[in-house]
């Protein structure tokens, strides 16, 4: 049975607010190291957050660790590895390594490398929304050989995990991928409504949105069908996001998501995805993933 204390790497905003929110619950110890405890102006807002969370202060990474059966790593993301590589002289067998930090699949690949050479487990988990908004219970994926232990002791305490396998790195991979959606979204939503707003039609480009999102059909049947049409019929839509861009210019108006969309058309007329499908869209989204693979096999092959 792992000890069922916590530690946390960093008392940074999410860090404070998880353990905060878990001691509520009644998770019994929660200890923290922070490297600035006890240097100024830092130390006096580290020692406030701890004495509010009910959070033990550890002088020193070892300390810490020495009394932690599960460990969070949760600091900025170029520090996710550098923290680990300092952490493994002092983890040991049966410790459960969390890495909260926003970090790429491939640093948590090498984080995971590290902790398991120390003998601990490792959890990959990914947070999927604000900390501050949610505390304890922010949405989390995890995966990882540690991460159903997680999932496990943590969900009483009303940590919302959602376990997604063992292999590290795949949480934040979904996290990463679907942040360029999530971002990508709100900034040509964006450009958008300042380029109507420039004409005068703003309202009416933003009801037009709406309308087509809120269609009748499902979100996932709306999403499918856009993806398949969109691949299928890309030379004919860059030719219409040159005039977008021309009318951009022309109102001296910042186009870099138009011209984003109008490359990447010009990316999917390149792979040839109207010739593989006959000029038809296909039926789902998973063809043109599938149709993306024996693409790139054939030119491959090609040479």
């Amino acid at each position: 049975m792992v000890q069922k204390s916590l530690g946390f790497i960093g008392l940074g905003e999410a860090a404070f607010n998880m353990a905060k929110g878990l001691k509520k619950e009644g998770f019994p110890v929660i200890f923290a190291y922070d490297k600035f405890w006890n240097i100024e102006p830092q130390a006096a807002l580290i020692k406030k957050r701890a004495d509010e969370a009910g959070v033990v202060l550890a002088p020193t990474l070892e300390e810490m660790l020495k009394h932690s059966g599960f460990i969070m790593s949760a600091v900025s993301a170029n520090l996710a590895l550098p923290l680990a590589e300092a952490a493994a002289p002092y983890l040991t067998a049966g410790q459960i390594y969390i890495d909260l930090n926003a970090a790429s699949p491939m640093t948590k690949e090498k984080v995971s490398a590290t902790v398991h050479s120390a003998g601990a487990f490792f959890t990959d988990a990914a947070v999927m929304g604000p900390v501050p908004n949610y505390g304890h219970k922010v949405p989390i994926l995890a995966c990882g050989n540690g991460a159903q232990i997680f999932h496990d002791i943590f969900k009483p305490y009303g940590m919302d995990i959602t376990y997604i396998g063992e292999k590290a790195g795949s949480a934040s991979a979904l996290k990463m991928f679907r942040s360029i959606f999530m971002k990508g979204f709100v900034m040509l939503l964006v450009e958008s409504a300042l380029a109507g707003h420039r004409y005068g039609v703003e309202d009416e480009v933003m009801a037009s949105i709406v309308e087509t999102l809120e269609s009748e059909e499902s979100v996932a049947a709306l999403i499918n069908g856009l993806m398949c049409r969109g691949v299928v019929h890309s030379e004919r839509r860059e030719h219409e996001m040159d005039e977008v861009i021309a009318t951009m210019q022309e109102l001296q108006m910042d186009s870099i998501m138009s011209k984003a969309a109008k490359e990447k058309l010009r990316w999917c007329t390149n792979q040839g995805f109207r010739e593989f499908f006959g000029g038809l869209p296909p039926e789902d989204f998973h063809d043109v993933l599938t149709a993306f693979d024996k693409i790139i096999a054939q030119k491959e092959q090609a040479g």
